[in-house]
């Protein structure tokens, strides 16, 4: 499992109506695809991993992240079942999205109705930069303690996420694009024959 770091200086600048903005942007946003650079790092700062690849996402419910490099594996939402491909092991580890409560990070940008799920603040950095804050309205079924989005011009730039034992994810998005057709066979897991499969 990927774990994450990132040092938060942030200056708590919080706006309680700032849930409606988040909204307002993520209802506007029906699908986005683009590339991704993923920092893992302990509490104590020591790099885990770091990870490349590209990322789609469909509302309702569908995203697929493409880790390319150094490694590849895949981590597949079809709207009912998770897939968690790893060819190295040669395994994919399947779970029903009804387990997580429908509460993840990826959550966030592919569901209808985020004020049920989270509870969004918006924090300031001290460079001044806007982050929304999200705080799982159910903590015991999330497998984070709070993720900070963070968009450009409307568009995903950015991600933090803390996960239960305090480390951090960064993950740094570019070549966004938002509201692309996107076909969702993309989204479909075809179980290769020479790999186990571990119902979860």
């Amino acid at each position: 499992m990927i774990r994450f770091f990132f040092i938060l200086l942030f200056s708590l600048n919080i706006s309680a109506n700032s849930d409606s903005d988040l909204s307002n942007i993520l209802n506007q946003m029906n699908s986005l695809t683009g590339n991704f650079k993923q920092k893992v790092a302990d509490q104590n700062g020591a790099i885990l991993q770091e990870v490349s690849g590209q990322f789609f996402f469909k509302k309702p419910n569908l995203f697929k992240w493409d880790y390319l490099e150094p490694s590849k594996s895949q981590l597949i939402s079809d709207g009912e079942l998770l897939y968690l491909y790893d060819p190295d092991l040669k395994q994919v580890v399947i779970s029903h999205l009804k387990k997580f409560g429908g509460v993840s990070p990826a959550m966030l940008l592919v569901t209808n109705d985020i004020e049920s799920l989270f509870e969004i603040t918006i924090i300031q950095d001290k460079k001044g930069v806007d982050w929304f804050r999200a705080l799982p309205h159910e903590p015991e079924k999330a497998n984070f303690k709070e993720v900070f989005i963070n968009f450009s011009h409307k568009k995903l730039k950015g991600m933090r996420i803390i996960d239960g034992f305090d480390n951090t994810t960064e993950i740094e998005f570019s070549k966004v694009s938002r509201n692309t057709e996107i076909n969702e066979a993309i989204f479909l897991f075809n179980t290769p024959e020479d790999i186990d499969v571990i119902r979860n």
